[in-house]
């Protein structure tokens, strides 16, 4: 089992997240309009998705340095499923993580808790949309 998915299930703390992290991770979510870089700024984001929807893994695939997450589980009580693409170093620190989310209506919903959790940490830049899309707050 990959260490996330053990640290989210007791429900690890910023340390316990940020020491699987490498210094320079890059985190790219469809929900930030650009890409979230450093080991204290990812770590952040994660344990706020973990805090703005519930649910678990349910699947693991592991290829040598490539690590494929699969979780369901519900926001606001709408479905969403996600998959993630790790990557890690020869140390196995997380070095990338790419997040894929479905339905739609789900990833909007979740989106908005995640602007509301991390738009202070962030800065509007990370949230900002074309300007004939809107998003609640933003």
């Amino acid at each position: 089992m990959h260490k996330l998915i053990q640290l989210r299930e007791v429900g690890a703390g910023f340390d316990e997240i940020a020491a699987i992290l490498a210094p320079d991770v890059v985190f790219k979510s469809p929900v930030f309009s650009r890409n979230v870089e450093g080991r204290e700024q990812v770590a952040k984001c994660m344990l706020a998705a973990a805090s703005a929807r519930s649910g678990r893994y349910v699947a693991e695939m592991s290829d040598g340095n490539r690590t494929l997450l699969v979780w369901g589980g519900t926001v606001d009580g709408m479905p969403l499923d996600s998959f993630e693409m790790l990557l890690h170093d020869d140390a196995g620190l997380i070095v990338e993580r790419t997040v894929a989310m479905r339905p739609f209506s789900s990833v909007v919903h979740f989106r908005n808790a995640m602007y509301r959790a991390m738009k202070d940490t962030l800065g509007p830049s990370f949230f900002k949309l074309a300007d004939d899309l809107a998003i609640e707050g933003a």
